[in-house]
Order: structure tokens, then C-alpha cells, then sequence
């Protein structure tokens, strides 16, 4: 029960959890393309944390501030070790996340039903392929689009009655989001084997299985821990997997 709650508590609802899922996410790219580094590993984390924070707690007291001041700590990183075209994707990134929940003209882009759900798995492919890589990678794009936006549409499912506005589910059935989600997973599955190596396709397959299984088994009645733990985790299962058998 003490680590449920810590990992409730100082985890999940702190963001750090999906943050450094997604920043291990782009890490294995990094490692498939032969470009990783340190730093950019921490520019990415800092990004997706900050991000997150400003989406969940931006209506918070001094939650503007606290964005401000990671904005200045990333653009001060940015100018010291890395070219200015480099932040300047960075900022790209940072207007299209800030975008989809901004009150502009009174209209929040992630109250689209349309849009919402496959907006995440965008920001999170265009971050990845676009801005952390040196080069523009569409490989890359797609499979995390498709698998980004695959393990997305659950958590569709489990706020679909917490969403005041009409969702994914909401619009075409819990049953056939899920058939969406298991051809947007099984799509970048198929061209991960076709385009990877096989060191690295290997642990992305294995992922995109487990997807598949979490997947089958969502229902409204599972409790938080299964989307928020379980699912969000399958972002970090490639790298995980991949630096176990890489080491073991």
C-alpha cells in the first residue's frame, strides 16, 4: 500500500512518471539512430515534464512561473551546448504544446474530439523524429504516432465519463476505439519490423504485443494504476527491454 501510494503521490501525479516514459521512448530512437546523448536525454525529460505540468496544473497559482523558469533553464542549455536551429525546433515544439490547451478564442483544441487523441501521439512523434534526431526521420514519425496514439485511446475510455466534451469513445463506441487502437498498434509494429534493425525492431515487437494484450483487457472498471502505471509504461518497455538484453 506505501508504494502504491508513493507511486500515486510522488510519481504519476507529479508527472515524473510519464515524463521519463516518454523521455526513455525517445532514448531507444536516439540509440537506433547512433545519436544519442546524455543531454539530450535531460532536454527531453525537462521538455515532457514541463509540458505535462503546464497541461495538468496550469491553472494552478505560480504554475505559469514554474514554466517560465524550466523555459529559461532548457533555453539557456539550448544556447550553450547546441546550434540555434536546434532551438528553434524547440521552440516549434513548445508553441504546438502549448496550443492544445490554450484558451485561444475561447476554444481549448483538446476539446475536439477528432483532434485531442491523436494530437498527444503528434507532439510526442514530431518531439522525438523532429526535434531530438538531426535529421527529420518519417520512419520514425509514424511508428511513434501510431503507437503513441495506440496506447492513447484507453485512457479515452477510462475518462469517458469525466470528459464534459465528446471524446473518441463517446463518438464511435468504446469497441471500436479499441479496434483503433489495436490497428494503430499493430500498424507500427509492421513497420517497425520492416525498418529497424533487428537488435532494436526485436524489443519494439515485444512492446507492441504487450500493447496489444493491455489493450484487450481495457474496460472502464480498471482501476487508475492500469492506464496511469501499466499502459504508460509501455513507452519505456522498448529501451527496458533492449538495455536488459544488452546487458544481461
Amino acid at each position: 500500500m506505501f508504494f502504491i501510494n508513493f507511486l500515486k503521490k510522488y510519481l504519476i501525479t507529479s508527472q515524473i512518471f510519464v515524463s521519463l516514459c516518454a523521455s526513455l521512448l525517445g532514448s531507444f530512437v536516439l540509440l537506433e539512430q547512433e545519436s544519442y546523448q546524455n543531454n539530450i536525454f535531460l532536454l527531453l525529460f525537462l521538455t515532457f515534464w514541463n509540458g505535462y505540468l503546464f497541461t495538468v496544473f496550469r491553472k494552478r497559482k505560480n504554475a505559469v512561473n514554474y514554466s517560465i523558469i524550466v523555459f529559461i533553464i532548457i533555453s539557456i542549455i539550448h544556447l550553450l551546448f547546441y546550434n540555434f536551429s536546434t532551438y528553434i525546433k524547440w521552440l516549434l515544439i513548445i508553441l504546438i504544446g502549448i496550443i492544445y490547451n490554450a484558451d485561444l478564442f475561447k476554444v481549448k483544441i483538446r476539446e475536439f474530439s477528432l483532434i485531442k487523441t491523436f494530437y498527444v501521439g503528434f507532439v510526442w512523434a514530431l518531439t522525438v523524429s523532429f526535434y531530438a534526431l538531426p535529421t527529420f526521420n518519417w520512419t520514425w514519425f509514424f511508428i511513434v504516432f501510431l503507437f503513441v496514439s495506440g496506447i492513447t485511446f484507453p485512457f479515452e475510455i477510462r475518462d469517458m465519463e469525466k470528459d464534459s466534451f465528446r471524446t473518441l469513445p463517446k463518438a464511435i463506441g468504446i469497441k471500436n476505439t479499441k479496434i483503433l487502437s489495436f490497428i494503430f498498434i499493430s500498424a507500427n509494429g509492421i513497420i517497425a519490423y520492416y525498418f529497424l534493425q533487428l537488435n532494436f525492431s526485436i524489443p519494439w515487437l515485444m512492446t507492441t504485443i504487450l500493447a496489444l494484450i493491455f489493450i484487450l483487457f481495457v474496460n472502464q472498471k480498471r482501476p487508475d494504476l492500469y492506464f496511469s502505471f501499466f499502459i504508460e509504461s509501455l513507452s519505456a518497455m522498448p529501451f527496458i527491454i533492449y538495455w536488459m538484453t544488452n546487458t544481461f
